[in-house]
């Protein structure tokens, strides 16, 4: 049998606002009176109803996590750190997953919105003006990780994707690559995809190499996109000495086409990555990369969420740190 907070009241002799009371500890009740509502409660096992309690609450204990693609090793860390945090304050986590479709992302922020819950962390996958038109009439805390609409000024957890992009590049230059190409994300996604790429063709300004376009080429950070986009790489003449893909999964794709159509890695063609995801350190050839902190993104974010739902003021701009990684897909040209 399912007890109500009548039944308790009841039970207890008490009025159901006495009940409420000490279930939401709202006003003072003497202790004779809490500890036989009390006793009521573990006797009959009762839970009171989540939303009854928001009701009286005025929140949900929810908070909507909206992500591109929960397939991503790289997300689920995410998702992973934001959990924990969240179960520590005392939430609960309400998953979206957009699929990299806009139309399906902007009816998850209507859904979540309707659900009420208590603030957002968001994800997404480019930047446009119905999104931040979305996000900025969300009518509750939210908090973005990595991307969002670049006008708005609702605080972000992020790295710094120029630099680390820049650093990466600059490593293979130290090796004495200069035919140096590059398979970037999507430039309408503004970190992962526009920054990483404007890091690597500043690296390539400042060290006096030109562009050539014959060798850069985009992906949606796929596997496969990186085996394709290396496939048409492979054309270019002469071929790129080494390759900077701006993601882990692209990288491995470009190594595997490399090795299909006969190239040795590093020692015909050296591979950069970006996001040290686990397999990128058992691949073989095991990948150089850009390492990120995506649990402790996760974490961050949270907190960030958990100041802004108790009002309190925030940094707006969380960046972590991030590192280079060296491992067996470069390798020194010799002179």
């Amino acid at each position: 049998m399912k007890h109500t907070i009548k039944d308790i009241a009841k039970l207890a002799g008490v009025s159901k606002a006495t009940v409420s009371r000490v279930l939401n500890n709202s006003k003072p009740v003497s202790e004779e009176i809490k500890k036989k509502v009390l006793a009521v409660i573990e006797e009959t096992q009762y839970q009171p109803s989540q939303i009854a309690r928001s009701l009286i609450n005025k929140e949900t204990k929810l908070i909507g996590v909206l992500i591109p693609d929960v397939s991503n090793s790289v997300f689920s860390k995410i998702i992973q750190g934001v959990e924990l945090e969240a179960i520590k304050h005392g939430y609960n986590v309400l998953l979206c997953n957009s699929r990299y479709d806009e139309k399906v992302e902007l009816e998850y922020l209507d859904i979540l919105r309707d659900k009420e819950v208590d603030g957002l962390i968001y994800h997404g996958f480019k930047s446009t003006s119905v999104i931040e038109d979305k996000l900025k009439h969300f009518n509750k805390p939210v908090v973005m990780i990595g991307i969002g609409p670049m006008s708005t000024d609702l605080p972000v957890v992020m790295i710094d994707n120029k630099k680390a992009a820049y650093e990466a590049t600059q490593h293979i230059i130290e090796l004495g690559h200069k035919r140096i190409g590059m398979i970037h994300g999507p430039l309408e996604d503004p970190f992962a995809g526009n920054d990483r790429y404007d890091g690597y063709r500043t690296a390539l300004k400042d060290a006096g190499i030109d562009l050539d376009t014959t060798i850069i080429e985009e992906g949606h950070y796929k596997l496969n996109d990186g085996y394709r986009a290396m496939n048409r790489l492979l054309e270019a003449k002469p071929l790129p000495t080494a390759v900077f893909c701006a993601n882990d999964e692209m990288a491995i794709g470009a190594i595997k086409c490399s090795i299909d159509n006969g190239f040795k890695v590093p020692e015909d063609i050296s591979f950069v990555g970006f996001d040290d995801i686990d397999i990128a350190g058992i691949y073989s050839p095991s990948v150089t990369t850009i390492s990120q902190p995506f649990n402790e993104k996760g974490v961050s974010a949270i907190q960030l969420l958990m100041k802004l739902i108790n009002g309190k003021e925030v940094n707006h701009r969380i960046v972590h740190d991030h590192r280079l990684i060296k491992r067996e897909s470069t390798r020194k040209l010799e002179k």
